[in-house]
């Protein structure tokens, strides 16, 4: 399992992308997303840092683990406030 806090931490500029039902962190594009060719597209979408399924659910019971609540509980960790429900 991945530390989500940690890959956050590595990819300024990472961008989340959250649904209903999962989330995916990619590393910043390289140019915007506009300039991007097909090509382009399908490798950046090929290479997430993390999502909702390859790491740790955060926080207590997991609350938000499928929608972005994982993302948010990394983020309040490494700014220094707790989060206790999503």
């Amino acid at each position: 399992m991945k530390d989500l806090v940690q890959i956050i931490k590595d990819n300024p500029g990472c961008i989340a992308e959250i649904d209903n039902d999962s989330w995916h962190l990619f590393p910043a594009r390289s140019k915007p997303k506009e300039d991007m060719t097909e090509e382009d597209h399908e490798d950046y979408y090929d290479k997430p840092l993390a999502c909702n399924s390859d790491i740790e659910p955060l926080g207590d019971d997991g609350y938000g683990h499928c929608d972005g609540g994982d993302i948010l509980q990394a983020l309040a960790e490494i700014v220094g406030i707790k989060v206790e429900r999503v």
